[in-house]
């Protein structure tokens, strides 16, 4: 009986409500059960990464917007090929890459993402102004940012077919959303704000005026501490009529001037395997691992691609040099080293993701039925781990979800 003289059926009573009252105090004191934490992203052969791919359109009219496969349907105003990256403060990972539109010019189109599972469209980025030096076209966007502000060199068009002239522009932006043309111009003959470079120099057909003579395209800009300056590499068409990353220095980002060109870039019957054939170097990207440069570009011309060979390798080739010298004799310290070892990709761009614990990232141009993965539907993005060697050699792994998750996956932060 418990104190104060309460029959047995009440002293069971009040026990019973005080096991209950303890239950709820315990239940109270517990930590609620949490979520499985969603995984990182993992390098390794089996991991699950989808494509990324931008929004369908339909410009040909035919009520069907799958039918753009390149270079086969020319309806590619959603194809991702010539595209860059570039991480805001936030951790937000922003996607531009020129359309290519069938009857109006070409603009550049923005995305975002956080994850690298989807992409979200945010708009038009950079758009023609009728008139002026870039009229007919904005290609190839390359963005960095300096100081306060995010510069986005890109390529400018003027006329159309055999005749067009390309020449490198710059705009830029403080927030990556609302860009402006740079309120100057450096190219002679020229109307319109913005341009800064033409490749008119002694090793290219710039001034010659014939068909396809003034290329200079695909920008990417890079500082060398080494010599305190910047350099822009674009691609123009060299004396020997093939394709050749040329390269323009400045002491800022907008008094451009040439520097020489890379002639393992080039189509030379003295080179070695794929460097005898091809002939159109594009789309240049520059990063530096274990103590040398890797220069990479894509020969969409190349022999060894799936309409000539039946097992081909791959369009996307690269150089290498202790140092970004160059020089106009051809920059013999830049040494032509052979394909990626991904087949059927191009554009090639590095995202680096270091402070993800993770190696750098390969954003590869799913641009053939070579890579494994390519549909009817146009070019989209598929992601790679990619590592150096002290030798010079490239390695690549799938970049996604590990292959037993089912949560989905956060980029780390």
């Amino acid at each position: 009986m418990l104190p104060g003289g309460n029959d047995g059926g009440t002293d069971r009573l009040l026990a019973l409500a005080i096991l209950i009252l303890l239950a709820i105090a315990c239940d109270d004191d517990r930590v609620p059960p949490t979520e499985p934490a969603a995984p990182r992203f993992v390098c390794a052969p089996d991991a699950v990464s989808p494509l990324l791919a931008s929004k369908l359109d339909d410009d040909d009219g035919d009520a069907n917007p799958l039918d753009e496969r390149f270079p086969f349907v020319n309806d590619e105003d959603d194809d991702i090929a010539d595209h860059c990256w570039i991480e805001d403060e936030s951790g937000t990972f922003h996607l531009f890459f020129h359309t290519e539109m069938m009857v109006t010019p070409s603009h550049i189109d923005h995305y975002t993402t956080r994850d690298f599972q989807s992409l979200s469209y945010v708009g038009t980025a950079l758009d023609v102004v009728p008139g002026t030096w870039d009229a007919d076209g904005v290609w190839a966007p390359h963005i960095l940012q300096y100081e306060d502000t995010y510069y986005m060199f890109y390529t400018g068009i003027q006329g159309r077919g055999v005749s067009q002239v390309q020449r490198a522009g710059v705009a830029t932006s403080t927030n990556l959303h609302d860009w402006t043309r740079l309120p100057l111009n450096r190219c002679p003959d020229t109307t319109g704000d913005g341009c800064v470079y033409e490749c008119n120099e002694p090793w290219t057909t710039f001034s010659e005026g014939g068909e396809y003579d003034r290329q200079c395209r695909d920008p990417f800009v890079i500082w060398d501490a080494a010599t305190s300056r910047w350099l822009m590499f674009n691609t123009s068409k060299s004396l020997n009529t093939a394709g050749v990353v040329t390269v323009a220095s400045a002491p800022n980002l907008t008094d451009w001037s040439g520097a020489g060109y890379i002639d393992a870039t080039r189509r030379l019957a003295s080179g070695t395997t794929a460097q005898q054939t091809g002939g159109q170097c594009e789309n240049a990207f520059v990063v530096k691992a274990k103590g040398r440069y890797f220069l990479f570009f894509t020969d969409w011309q190349d022999e060894e691609d799936e309409y000539t060979v039946a097992n081909p390798r791959t369009m996307a080739q690269y150089a290498t040099s202790p140092s970004l010298d160059v020089d106009a004799a051809g920059s013999a310290n830049w040494v032509y080293r052979g394909y990626l070892p991904d087949p059927g990709v191009n554009a090639i761009e590095i995202i680096d993701l270091r402070a993800a614990e993770l190696p750098l990232i390969m954003s590869q141009s799913v641009a053939s039925e070579n890579s494994g993965v390519f549909f009817r539907r146009r070019r989209t993005l598929r992601l790679k781990c990619v590592t150096f060697t002290e030798d010079g050699r490239i390695q690549t792994e799938m970049f996604g979800v590990p292959a037993d998750s089912t949560v989905r996956a956060i980029v780390a932060p």
